[in-house]
């Protein structure tokens, strides 16, 4: 080789290398002079990842701590087939090992061809997954450390109850990304934001097949999980009313049927029982109309129960007391109508008290005639009808009272029950108020909050109210426990041990589709123990086909509920005798 060639070569070389290190010092210039923060960000933005952080949805219990919704962590595992099809027949006989099925079920999405993402199984537990992920590393395949398994965070909501308090505590709705995260009925609807908490998130750097860098930049946002409740439902009285309506729903094969367990003195529901049901752990089987909470939902004319409220609207304006006589004739005309009794009699003379017992329309007509329709209108409006009670349920329908300018025929009609609607829950709120004193409690399914700190949630709670005086509260009480005792409608449903008030309806069902009267509605309403109310219950069975009258179809399921209920909450038996009311004159 000639010296002359070789020193062309290194001067060559020379400047190449000359070139390299210009180009090199003026891309530093531009990255780290003219705009270093436009290129930092850049490259940050090409390492840095982001995951979700989820929220632990609150828990729900019953006032005793039987847990009613929880959640327990889970993932939903997926796979990428491009990578999976190599090791489909292991990976395959793993899954199906913890997953459950056949391996040959696993093979479609572990070779599906021309994607890169198929679903294995959502809402499988953490734990579950742990051991997959063991499995397939034992056995050689690291495929879930390079694509092959992937996991995206779910969780799973379980009823432990199963079908118990289904209606109220409701059920979660699968989302749009096939995450179980919002509610969709009941109490799981009314209180999601709460119970659902605030999802954190955290961004770290990777590298660029996705693995965490274990020395990078981490960025954590915690979760806010969700609050814990305890509701005023007792699991155990819960179950009995459950099965005293079914028993009475089956039975007279009616439409539907609920039952109110409340306590008096503050509002508190310890038992809404719905029939039909449904199982939140099957949603599958479930029918949308049994997922309902009629108990709140369904707006319909009461009936006789009705009169409890005008009678109290009489005896707190001073127009009516046990003793007040009325003479009730076989018939009364309304307009171009006839007002009758459920029995066929001849002329009677009863006491305000025989009214009641006897379920009188044309003695209750006679006795609301006396009482301004705007008066009546307004005592039925402070005893919570034709709006909501605010109960923290959703779906609460508000019923309809009349207006101060209805006809006098539609007043006749109002008095005993027929010509405005009301929910369960309305009615057994406002008998309670009466009971109580005259002092109205607005009807609660909340006992206590939690948060996730452990800390107490402040719930706001309507004050109670006074509707009438404690007076006419003692009246009316006196005239309700002529129900029960004898001669009244519903004498067969007294308590063994307790003095009781009780109201039976038998009410016409009005059919909305037809515009007619059709079919009908039996309902008991009743508490004790006379002397001191504690217990309320109220039983509806709506549209029977065997059987009409509340007092032999919804009284024995009162009668069952209050019989456990009673001696449950620790209320002594009545150690007095009932008052010596005439029902007649």
């Amino acid at each position: 080789m000639r010296r002359g060639a070789t020193a062309a070569r290194i001067n060559v070389l020379v400047v190449v290398m000359a070139l390299v290190v210009i180009t090199a010092g003026l891309r530093l210039v531009q990255i780290q002079g003219l705009d270093p923060q436009a290129y930092a960000a850049q490259a940050n933005s090409l390492v840095k990842r982001s995951q979700p952080l989820p929220a632990v949805r609150g828990s729900i219990t019953d006032r005793n701590g039987q847990v009613l919704a929880q959640s327990s962590p889970a993932v939903d595992v997926t796979a990428d087939p491009s990578v999976t099809v190599a090791h489909a027949d292991a990976i395959a006989a793993i899954l199906a090992k913890y997953l459950g099925g056949a391996p040959a079920d696993y093979l479609e999405p572990l070779t599906r061809p021309n994607t890169r993402y198929a679903m294995i199984k959502r809402q499988v537990p953490a734990h579950t997954y742990d051991l997959i992920r063991a499995e397939l590393a034992k056995a050689g395949d690291n495929a879930q450390y390079g694509g092959g398994i992937w996991t995206s965070t779910n969780s799973i909501r379980t009823y432990p109850a199963g079908t118990l308090a289904a209606n109220v505590v409701g059920v979660l709705k699968q989302d749009d990304d096939g995450v179980f995260r919002t509610g969709a009925y009941g109490f799981e609807y009314s209180r999601n934001t709460s119970l659902a908490g605030v999802d954190g998130t955290e961004v770290y750097q990777a590298s660029p097949a996705g693995t965490k860098i274990p020395l990078g930049a981490n960025e954590v946002t915690p979760a806010e999980d969700g609050t814990t409740y305890q509701l005023t439902i007792d699991s155990e009285l819960q179950w009995t009313a459950e099965q005293a309506v079914r028993k009475v729903v089956d039975s007279s094969q009616a439409k539907s049927g609920y039952a109110i367990v409340m306590n008096v003195k503050t509002g508190e529901v310890l038992a809404m029982a719905n029939y039909p049901s449904f199982n939140p752990s099957d949603l599958k089987s479930a029918k949308a109309d049994n997922m309902n909470n009629k108990a709140i939902s369904a707006a319909l004319e009461p009936g006789s129960v009705e009169k409890v409220l005008t009678f109290a609207a009489l005896a707190d304006s001073g127009r009516v007391t046990p003793e007040t006589q009325v003479f009730v004739p076989s018939k009364l005309s309304s307009a171009d109508l006839t007002i009758t009794d459920s029995e066929a009699h001849g002329d009677l003379r009863l006491t305000a008290s025989g009214v009641l017992a006897h379920s009188s329309n044309i003695g209750t007509v006679q006795l609301a005639r006396q009482l301004p329709k705007a008066d009546l209108v307004s005592y039925l409006k402070s005893f919570g009808l034709g709006q909501r009670s605010g109960i923290e349920l959703p779906g609460e329908a508000t019923g309809w009272a009349p207006p101060t300018n209805m006809p006098d025929y539609s007043r006749d009609q109002v008095a005993f029950g027929q010509g405005l609607s009301v929910t369960g829950i309305q009615m057994a709120s406002a008998v309670a108020g009466i009971l109580n004193g005259g002092i109205y409690n607005s009807p609660t399914i909340i006992r206590s909050a939690t948060g996730a700190d452990g800390a107490p949630v402040a719930l706001d709670r309507p004050a109670p109210r006074r509707v009438i005086s404690e007076q006419a509260s003692a009246l009316v009480n006196q005239m309700m426990e002529s129900v029960t005792g004898p001669g009244g409608t519903g004498s067969g449903m007294a308590l063994p041990g307790y003095r009781s008030v009780a109201k039976t309806a038998t009410a016409e069902r009005y059919d909305e589709k037809t515009g007619r009267y059709a079919g009908y509605t039996a309902g008991f309403i009743g508490a004790a123990p006379a002397e001191d109310p504690q217990i309320l219950t109220y039983v509806v069975v709506d549209n029977p086909v065997k059987g009409r009258y509340g007092s032999t179809l919804a009284g024995p399921a009162y009668k069952e509920i209050m019989t456990y209920a009673l001696p449950r909450y620790g209320v002594a038996p009545s150690t007095t005798k009932a008052p010596d009311t005439k029902l007649d004159w």
